[in-house]
């Protein structure tokens, strides 16, 4: 008896992260390189992460500028200068009217501080491979398992599409499960800033994919 993949459970874990209505779409943003660049000396010193919000307002091409501080955390580190100067001078929305006001959330890892490579924790997914991809790519195994997670790591290049992708996790292991995710990470890309207003482009991200098999009459009810 044939399996497919129910539509309703296949990537589950990638829509909840998808970008609500209301999230602010960027044409051009800063890359991780860029952030780790204006990061506050004092900050990096301590190795502290923080994180500041903006009101910026949108110019020609949909760039920021006009930036108000709203908030920094912690205070008295510099996020907010640091943020601001980075919207200023590296963001760019699409599809935002000018004069139109952007409320922009920004955070600095303490990764960056360290030096080391920022994992982004929120990524808001641009591109996914749709069911037929994924039934395309599911090993087709009689008798094999139902609930199958396997999850990614992978490089932002420059656009957010993803590249030096590498199996992290394959549950159940040895079944071509993972090789099958990993032949379809093309198809996957990511906004170029994250739900809590990290650039994405020149950090790592997680892809978690989880399927759901079930024989075909079954999937039909």
């Amino acid at each position: 008896m044939s399996r497919t993949i129910a539509p309703a459970v296949c990537l589950i874990a990638l829509w909840a992260a998808a970008p609500a209505a209301a999230q602010t779409v960027w044409s051009a943003a800063p890359t991780a390189a860029e952030m780790a660049a204006v990061y506050p000396a004092k900050a990096k010193a301590d190795g502290v992460g923080g994180a500041a919000e903006l009101m910026c307002t949108a110019g020609r091409g949909g760039a920021m500028m006009a930036c108000d501080i709203l908030g920094e955390t912690p205070r008295g580190y510099g996020f907010g200068s640091a943020a601001r100067k980075l919207a200023q001078h590296s963001l760019k929305a699409s599809g935002v009217a000018k004069d139109t006001e952007v409320r922009i959330p920004v955070t600095f890892s303490p990764d960056l501080a360290k030096g080391g490579v920022v994992t982004v924790k929120t990524p808001q997914w641009t591109a996914l491979p749709s069911v037929t991809d994924m039934q395309a790519a599911v090993p087709h195994k009689e008798g094999g398992p139902n609930n199958i997670r396997v999850t990614l790591v992978c490089d932002v290049q420059a656009g957010g599409s993803l590249s030096g992708c590498a199996v992290d996790r394959e549950e159940p292991a040895g079944q071509g499960f993972g090789p099958a995710v990993l032949a379809l990470a093309p198809k996957f890309q990511v906004g170029l800033m994250s739900a809590e207003g990290m650039p994405t482009v020149g950090a790592k991200v997680r892809v978690p994919v989880r399927f759901d098999l079930k024989p075909v009459q079954q999937a039909a009810k």
